[in-house]
C-alpha cells in the first residue's frame, strides 16, 4: 500500500512540472517578448502549411534582440543575411544564407 501511495505521489509531481511550463512557455525564454510574438504567429499561421506557413511565421515574428545574444556581431550578420534572403525557401534559402553569411575566421577553404 505504501509503495502504491509513493508511486502515485511521485507520478503526480512528475506530471505537474511539465504542466507548469505549458502554462507559460515563454517564462524562461532569453527574449520573452519575441517568444510571445512567435507563439502568436504560430496561432495566426496554424491553418497554413509548408512554405506558406514558414513565410507567415517569418513575417509575423520580430527579429531577435542581438543585445542579448551570446555573440552580438554574429547575430547582426545573421539578421542581415535573412533580410537579403527574404522570400526564399528550401535549398535556395540555405544556399543564399551560406553565401550571405561571413565565413568563420578559423576555417580554411576546402582544397579543390
Amino acid at each position: 500500500m505504501r509503495f502504491r501511495l509513493t508511486l502515485t505521489t511521485g507520478a503526480l509531481f512528475a506530471l505537474s512540472a511539465p504542466a507548469l511550463s505549458a502554462v507559460d512557455p515563454c517564462a524562461a525564454a532569453r527574449d520573452p517578448v519575441r517568444c510571445e510574438a512567435r507563439q502568436a504567429a504560430l496561432k495566426t499561421c496554424a491553418a497554413k502549411r509548408g512554405t506558406e506557413k514558414q513565410i507567415c511565421i517569418e513575417v509575423n515574428t520580430p527579429p531577435p534582440d542581438c543585445r542579448r545574444a551570446q555573440d552580438p556581431p554574429r547575430c547582426e550578420a545573421q539578421q542581415r543575411a535573412h533580410e537579403i534572403c527574404r522570400g526564399k525557401a528550401g535549398r535556395e534559402l540555405k544556399q543564399c544564407l551560406r553565401d550571405a553569411l561571413p565565413k568563420p575566421a578559423g576555417k580554411r577553404p576546402a582544397a579543390a
